[in-house]
């Protein structure tokens, strides 16, 4: 069978000066402290703009034992799981009409589907080339009417909640997931720009996946002062004291940012309707088969369900190792062993037509 074709240290010594020619000069400006977080976005918040983090998050708490998705840890693990080879595209957000196998990571593949299945008011297919869901009498076609509805039910819920939606704030690790677990229940911020306008009652967004409802704003003169009256444990969880808490914030905000606005601490509760809430319950509905359907993967006989396609390196990689190392002369691959034993498996040819050397 023919071969496939695939898409200092710099250091160096410095010689020794001598003393007298040493310079004496006062050492440079420490450099400025990174930029403060930028003010709260404020509505609408966009379904796109916020799915793949939302999908992502959502996975990931299944794995974490958080979210019973219905599917296993080791399919939601690969479903996260980044590819580096070359050949797999950048795109945040991709989109294919490719038939072939899609790029990893393959939860962006799964929630660009999720998006036109929900805006588009029914289950979206990648490729318009093949009928997946009806190829080869799959059992799998009495379900689109209940993914559809699924999709139609949730998807609704999910745009009605983010209508409620009246900032979006970015916090770090692991200020995020003290958020979620709700031992974190104080967000302090300067007084800037749209900060000022949060007041209790607002939905804050926190990183397009967590929706938190405002409680109350209290408003400060510094850090510190906010830090002895809300509790440290509220604001900064984990955080030893309070000096050691204004130098978090030192990190983010200078002393004369702070003096000249004050800062605000905004009091924040769970509710129990979530975003991801209902993305869980859409990748329960759809289950191993709605998913294969959303990642363009055709049924055919022999069909493990609960498998997802590998990652572009390990496909090239097997068709260039080979199958029988130690034979002279064979140049059958481990990829091309596995062709053959599929390529029979559709009757209409989907594999293609499979011929070789027979070595």
């Amino acid at each position: 069978m023919s071969s496939i074709t695939v898409d200092q240290t710099r250091a160096e010594n410095m010689a020794e000066q001598p003393l007298q020619e040493i310079s004496t000069e006062a050492p440079p400006p420490a450099p400025p402290p990174p930029p403060p977080p930028p003010s709260p976005g404020v509505v609408p918040i966009q379904l796109k703009d916020c799915i793949k983090d939302l999908l992502k998050f959502t996975l990931t708490s299944s794995v974490n034992g958080e979210l019973d998705l219905g599917l296993s840890k080791d399919y939601c693990s690969q479903l996260l799981q980044r590819d580096d080879h070359p050949s797999t595209p950048s795109s945040s957000f991709p989109l294919s009409s490719s038939t072939g196998v899609p790029s990893y990571p393959l939860y962006k593949h799964l929630a660009a589907c999720l998006y036109h299945s929900i805006s588009c008011g029914g289950l979206f297919r990648i490729s318009d080339k093949l009928d997946f869901v009806h190829h080869e009498d799959n059992p799998l076609k009495l379900k689109e009417e209940e993914w559809t509805k699924l999709i139609n039910e949730k998807g609704s819920q999910l745009l009605n909640m983010l209508a409620t939606v009246d900032f979006e704030l970015h916090v770090q690790e692991p200020f995020f997931s003290q958020l979620k677990d709700a031992r974190k229940t104080v967000e302090g911020r300067c007084a800037v720009g749209n900060y000022n306008r949060i007041v209790p009652g607002a939905f804050i967004l926190f990183n397009k996946s967590l929706l938190l409802q405002v409680q109350d704003v209290h408003k400060y003169i510094s850090f510190h002062e906010m830090l002895e009256a809300e509790s440290l444990q509220r604001v900064l969880p984990g955080v030893k004291n309070i000096e050691e808490g204004v130098q978090v914030y030192r990190n983010f905000y200078s002393e004369e940012k702070e003096r000249s606005n004050g800062v605000l601490a905004i009091c924040v509760t769970k509710p129990t309707s979530q975003l991801y809430s209902c993305m869980a319950a859409i990748l329960l509905g759809l289950s191993y088969g709605g998913i294969r359907v959303m990642l363009n993967m055709v049924h055919t006989v022999g069909t493990v369900s609960e498998r997802l396609p590998p990652p572009t390196s390990t496909l090239i990689s097997s068709f260039l190792t080979p199958h029988n190392p130690h034979v002279k002369g064979s140049r059958l691959t481990n990829g091309a062993r596995a062709l053959a034993k599929h390529v029979n498996r559709s009757s209409d040819k989907y594999w293609g037509n499979f011929c070789g050397s027979g070595i």
